[in-house]
């Protein structure tokens, strides 16, 4: 099982590729942390981003176990597209940065037992027309601003973690078209 997760800050542009992968019928793991109970604890805090990222790889587990029930050798490698990947955590998480390491362990993990193939992928997007997007997704939805969504320091912030964490790839979404960038990673897919 190949899974391509889309990375990047408010306003990249993965939603809007992850709705060009479902028109050509190719699944989609979305961020389900909306399905998360409501407790006391803000939704970043690091024990609920812990259970969304337990959540997140049991859902992969899950997916693999039921392809595998019914896969023949001659049938292709199943593709997914994950919008988020659980590094999201390391950053909206408070103290965060202790999740990395053991991520990465259970990233090899699975490839290694079990032939899952996380790729993470970083759409990196020119900071103006973020914020372009980032206001205009704002005001169609207010509810983004308990994310402090509608700060241009917290954007400016969020870019600038994304640009140094260590991506396996990195794709430019600034003009490009989003079918242009859907065959680049489909492309990409085929190379695990």
């Amino acid at each position: 099982m190949n899974v391509i997760c889309l990375e990047g800050p408010h306003g990249s542009g993965k939603s809007s590729l992850t709705k060009q992968f479902e028109q050509i019928k190719v699944p989609i793991l979305d961020e389900a942390f909306l399905d998360l109970p409501k407790y006391a604890l803000h939704p970043q805090s690091l024990t609920m981003e812990v259970q969304w990222v337990s959540n997140w790889f049991q859902r992969i587990l899950k997916k693999n176990y039921e392809l595998q029930k019914n896969r023949t050798e001659e049938d292709p490698i199943p593709l997914f597209i994950a919008d988020r990947s659980p590094f999201s955590a390391v950053y909206y998480a408070s103290n965060g940065e202790v999740l990395e390491n053991v991520m990465r362990i259970m990233i090899d993990e699975l490839k290694e037992k079990a032939n899952i193939n996380i790729v993470t992928v970083y759409m990196k997007t020119e900071k103006e027309l973020l914020w372009k997007r980032v206001l205009d997704r704002v005001e169609k939805e207010p509810e983004r601003k308990k994310l402090n969504e509608h700060s241009r320091k917290f954007l400016d912030t969020t870019v600038e973690w994304y640009d140094k964490f260590r991506w396996d790839k990195i794709v430019e979404n600034n003009d490009q078209s989003l079918k242009s960038l859907r065959k680049q990673l489909l492309t990409m897919a085929y190379e695990f």
